[in-house]
């Protein structure tokens, strides 16, 4: 049976202050923040295999911030034992209270999206946020962390046409600025499509990787995706439910099983319809995590 290394929980779906040019959270079915009882509902259906997992992860199509109890589902996820709790943020809603309230809550780890090292770079990605706003969260949360706190920070972009160029210098500021002794991190992985169209066709190349090797999808062996409103997606890129697995009360969907798993299994997703469309397992093979030195 497999077992995938990372539970990832949708604790808000539908709602951010973003609106990003990769994203598709316009077309989100769902538009909701998860109550505490279903949350710990969750975590006690997956505590008998928290001891496979590697990571606990708490967000999926929304902004994790917006839910104002996200300290109180961090620390249920830590007294039960959950690994590496954490979640990824715009940070613009981080202010120095909820940053010191999730120190105290023992948040493991949390992952920065910031797209570029020009303000204009940023919000033409990001739109609707402001860059300064998100950078002085950022810098604030690194100097508390280094006072009272644990929390990996890891700092990651997104990879695409409008900011490119910036990598490299973006890599070197952000090293500048993290720290070696909690295990920070400044990561880079490409734009994927979601599995939707959205100008990329990526049937082609996939077709012609599994001529050369079976095109195994990390994702589909090492997460495990609950929806907000507690239904199994098949993978982090099946916003839309396509699958269709259901709910989280059956643990054995935890060993991915099911007739679509089998294609996967056998690393012929060019066969799948959605998945014959989706660029997350491109974008994979140049994902990079560098560690602080």
């Amino acid at each position: 049976m497999i077992f995938p290394k990372h539970l990832e929980i949708e604790t808000v779906a539908g709602f951010c202050p973003a609106h990003c040019v990769m994203c598709t959270i316009g077309e989100s079915p769902r538009k909701k923040v998860m109550d505490n009882d279903t949350f710990s509902k969750i975590l006690e259906r997956f505590e008998p295999y928290k001891g496979k997992l590697e990571f606990t992860t708490l967000h999926g199509l929304g902004e994790p911030l917006l839910d104002k109890r996200i300290v109180e589902k961090v620390g249920m996820a830590k007294r039960k034992g959950f690994p590496s709790v954490g979640f990824a943020t715009i940070a613009v809603n981080l202010n120095d209270d909820l940053a010191v309230k999730l120190f105290d809550a023992g948040l493991d780890t949390i992952i920065f999206s910031l797209d570029g090292i020009n303000k204009e770079t940023h919000e033409a990605i990001r739109r609707g946020i402001d860059y300064d706003v998100a950078v002085a969260n950022i810098e604030n949360f690194i100097k508390r962390r280094n006072e009272l706190g644990k929390t990996k920070i890891i700092v990651r972009m997104i990879r695409q046409d409008r900011n490119r160029d910036e990598w490299p210098a973006y890599r070197e500021l952000w090293q500048g600025k993290l720290d070696s002794r909690f295990g920070d991190q400044v990561s880079v992985f490409d734009v994927h499509n979601w599995g939707g169209d959205h100008g990329v066709d990526v049937k082609e190349k996939l077709t012609a990787i599994a001529k050369q090797r079976p095109v195994l999808c990390g994702d589909l062996y090492e997460r495990f995706f609950v929806y907000v409103d507690g239904n199994v997606g098949f993978c982090c890129g099946d916003q839309q439910g396509w699958f269709n697995l259901g709910g989280w009360e059956d643990p054995s969907k935890f060993t991915r099983g099911g007739c679509p798993a089998t294609s996967v299994r056998e690393g012929r997703i060019a066969e799948l319809k959605h998945c014959s469309n989706c660029s997350i397992v491109l974008s994979r093979f140049d994902r990079e995590y560098l560690d602080i030195k």
